[in-house]
């Protein structure tokens, strides 16, 4: 017949002795990307508040000439909508030069 052997259970040890010491370098190592979090903390909060001073300071109505017309538009609205335009024309013009600069399969 077969023999079972019995594993004997490990003593429980303290929770300061489960992990090795952490040295000098590994603990600046896992510090050191804090410096980086707070400057991207400080963008953002840099540019929400510069946005909020575009708006407030754009709430003004203007007159806006067209080929065939004019409206009135606010100028928040005109920059907004001159932004995303120009972003969406960047987009297409890098997905149209990589298109036909890519390497032929």
């Amino acid at each position: 017949m077969t023999e079972e052997r019995t594993v004997p259970a490990e003593e429980p040890r303290p929770a300061d002795t489960l992990t090795a010491e952490e040295t000098r370098v590994q603990r600046s190592l896992r510090y050191g990307h804090r410096g980086g979090h707070y400057l991207a903390l400080l963008v953002v909060i840099a540019t929400v508040i510069f946005l909020i001073l575009l708006i407030v300071q754009n709430t003004r109505r203007v007159k806006v000439d067209y080929v065939f017309g004019s409206s009135h538009a606010r100028v928040i609205w005109l920059i907004i909508i001159s932004g995303l335009l120009g972003w969406f024309c960047g987009l297409a013009t890098s997905f149209l030069l990589r298109r036909r600069t890519r390497r032929p399969r």
